[in-house]
């Protein structure tokens, strides 16, 4: 009970709650009662969780680093026959992927070759870039500028949803459909207008309706398209309303404040937009394999057959023999690995200036 003031003279500072009540009760009243006490009850248990919490977090950082390693080291080590034998510069810069070279004793020495493969890869990946970029930060400056709201968040989803849909469904749906579309319309017009210019744009009518570099690119650009529209509208949501309405302010047009304020401050951002979506598109595998045709050497068209690094692992696997073959198989992967790294760290400098910038600013 809380007693009574029968004398009418002034109150002292109110006792501790101790009344016989429940245990939830009389601990609600105590934190209200008696707030000091509860503030640094508070400050306790914050004290003591956050070392615990640190802890769970340095764990979890050590055991990606380590997995790191683990995968680097792994990659170097089965790697390392063919690198008895064969320099990283050859086997990065031979056009073909196996090459008999006659020795002094009569023997032939297989030589193994990526610059076929590396060429694929960075052909598929940049198509893709080239088609999805420019489309997919423009679709982001619809959604997050003009598109009403009850408009902007059902494209926001159906933008997540198709991002979700696995590579294989993407690939059969080329195989069924887009190729012959693509060759009918895109290919078509890209060849007879600049086919006379560029010889590596000029079709070949004997080559199949769905195998080429150039589908597997246009492909992964679909595939990675809905990856750009999601992380621009992000960072151009990021940018500050008072900046966009003081331009409109001094006279802009809503165009014009979206072309000289909203872009080039979420221009680091959609860059790295960019680099994340060419990072799965340098990886992706199923989806390219059933579509580039997983040909021999370097095309000479991008409208030819072609192979990426991951087609071209996914492909042979299956088939290696021996150490030498196996090594090859590992020292494309240990290719890919680096060059998926190389993104990820210019995704992560690129992202760490746009934070810089942002507190600056």
């Amino acid at each position: 009970m809380v007693p009574s003031n029968a004398g009418g003279g002034p109150r002292g500072p109110p006792p501790a709650y101790t009344s016989a009540a429940s245990g939830s009760h009389q601990q609600r009243r105590r934190r209200v009662t008696v707030s000091g006490a509860a503030l640094d009850f508070s400050r306790q248990r914050s004290a003591s969780a956050d070392p615990l919490f640190r802890r769970i977090l340095a764990a979890g950082a050590a055991a990606g680093g380590i997995l790191l390693l683990v995968i680097t080291g792994y990659l170097i080590a089965y790697s390392s026959p063919l690198w008895a034998i064969q320099s990283p510069i050859s086997f990065l810069t031979t056009p073909a992927w196996i090459t008999g070279i006659e020795q002094a004793d009569g023997s032939v020495l297989e030589v193994y070759g990526a610059a076929s493969v590396i060429f694929g890869t960075a052909a598929t990946s940049l198509i893709a870039v080239l088609f999805a970029a420019p489309i997919g930060i423009l679709g982001a400056v619809y959604l997050v500028e003009f598109a009403p709201r009850r408009i902007a968040a059902p494209l926001a989803f159906l933008v997540e949803l198709i991002a979700a849909i696995p590579s294989v469904v993407f690939g059969l749906w080329a195989v069924g459909d887009l190729s012959n579309r693509l060759r009918d319309s895109i290919e078509w017009w890209i060849a007879s207008s600049f086919g006379q210019i560029f010889p590596w744009l000029s079709e070949d009518p004997t080559a199949p309706a769905s195998d080429s570099v150039f589908r597997a690119g246009f492909l992964l650009a679909i595939m990675i398209l809905p990856m750009i529209v999601a992380v621009s509208r992000e960072f151009l949501r990021s940018v500050p309303i008072s900046l966009r309405e003081g331009y409109i302010g001094m006279g802009a047009t809503r165009w014009e404040a979206i072309r000289d304020v909203v872009i080039p401050t979420a221009r680091v951002g959609l860059i790295g937009a960019v680099l994340l979506a060419l990072g799965r598109a340098l990886g992706e595998t199923i989806a390219v394999t059933m579509v580039i045709g997983n040909a021999e050497g370097i095309p000479s068209s991008l409208f030819l057959p072609g192979q990426t690094i991951a087609s071209k692992i996914a492909n042979n696997i299956g088939e290696t023999s021996g150490a030498i073959s196996l090594a090859s198989m590992v020292a494309l992967a240990l290719s890919l690995f680096l060059l998926s790294f190389c993104i990820s760290l210019a995704v992560r400098l690129t992202l760490r200036r746009f934070s810089q910038a942002r507190i600056v600013s």
